[in-house]
């Protein structure tokens, strides 16, 4: 059985006509099956989606926890009480059309890996240590693309001088559903590296369903995407922590940044989780203390430099130090990695 099969256990056939439409338009098998019949699929199966009219018998199942599993229905109060026992994400009828697509096209052949830095403490350099890893990956050939999804933290594009190129922001995007195609002809790029940031101005309630169609696109059109998700917990938040296949928690070096790091873990559960851990002056968290704390491996650490600072503050690309526990080096060891 190919990981791309899609499965769908229903009788409605609303739910069996919108996946089925959905998968065929990207490429992908579907399979409709019983709950009686989906024991034998479910370890295998690429995505499953559940209607909630089936929702009580996949339950009784109790089957293994797995990822990719979608509760399907109009009934909100009765998606909220299932997707618990499933383990399931809920996709709302009929709002949630596009980003059913979007799911689906997650998995398109050829798509790019997908990075997530998230900072485990304010001002610990998540942001910057994911423009340092996008331009490095450019610098060493790959197509690059970096993505803001944090709505309150002043826009990326400042950080790496970005402000004044032109281009589209999160705001041309904010009605965005669905499946989209290539977006690289609209974005601005600094260096080599495309950059999908937040504007300043009026807030923007950017939703899960926009930030699933751009960043389908991204992933089908660039060989890397680094987000800077925030750590704010809102849906956009969870979305694109749910989209990475890798999370680098940032972490400052000592005890108080260990412990919000470790809410920060708790809450969000980041998939695939490593830890970053930033030197502070004076201070130094023993690596073993780090990953019993946190439960997540150190992957790295970054020395104390002043000079990103500055640079942030400037608008300028970061020097990417090769130095140990320098920037360069760091991004380097990060993505040999990968």
């Amino acid at each position: 059985m190919e990981a791309t099969e899609v499965v769908v256990v229903s009788g409605g056939g609303e739910v069996c006509d919108l996946v089925t439409t959905a998968a065929a338009a990207l490429g992908y098998g579907t399979t409709v099956c019983e709950p009686e019949s989906l024991a034998g699929r479910w370890a295998n199966a690429g995505t499953v989606f559940i209607g909630l009219d089936s929702a009580a018998e996949v339950a009784a199942l109790e089957l293994a926890r797995r990822e990719r599993v979608y509760l399907v229905g109009a009934d909100t109060g009765a998606a909220a009480l299932w997707s618990v026992p499933l383990g399931a994400e809920v996709i709302v009828l009929p709002q949630g059309r596009g980003w059913l697509s979007s799911v689906l096209a997650d998995r398109v052949g050829g798509a790019g890996e997908v990075v997530a830095v998230l900072g485990g403490s304010g001002g610990v350099g998540a942001s910057t240590l994911a423009a340092g890893l996008a331009w490095r990956a450019a610098d060493s050939g790959r197509s690059v693309a970096l993505v803001d999804a944090d709505r309150l933290g002043g826009g990326i594009d400042l950080l790496v001088g970005a402000e004044g190129e032109p281009g589209w922001r999160w705001p041309r995007f904010a009605a965005a559903d669905g499946v989209l195609g290539d977006l690289r002809e609209f974005l601005p790029v600094v260096d080599r590296v495309s950059v999908v940031s937040m504007a300043r101005g009026a807030d923007l309630e950017l939703g899960r369903e926009s930030l699933a169609a751009v960043l389908g696109s991204l992933r089908r059109n660039f060989e890397l995407v680094v987000i800077d998700p925030g750590r704010n917990g809102s849906a956009v938040c969870r979305e694109a922590l749910r989209q990475a296949g890798r999370s680098l928690v940032v972490v400052a070096g000592c005890v108080r940044g260990v412990a919000a790091a470790g809410q920060v873990v708790r809450a969000l559960a980041p998939p695939a989780a490593e830890a970053v851990v930033r030197r502070m002056p004076g201070l130094r968290v023993p690596d073993d203390v780090v990953e019993e704390s946190l439960g997540l491996p150190v992957s790295a650490w970054l020395r104390h430099d002043p000079s990103l600072a500055v640079a942030a503050e400037r608008g300028e690309r970061p020097g990417l130090s090769r130095r140990r526990g320098g920037l360069g080096r760091v991004c380097e060891q990060l993505l040999e990695a990968s």
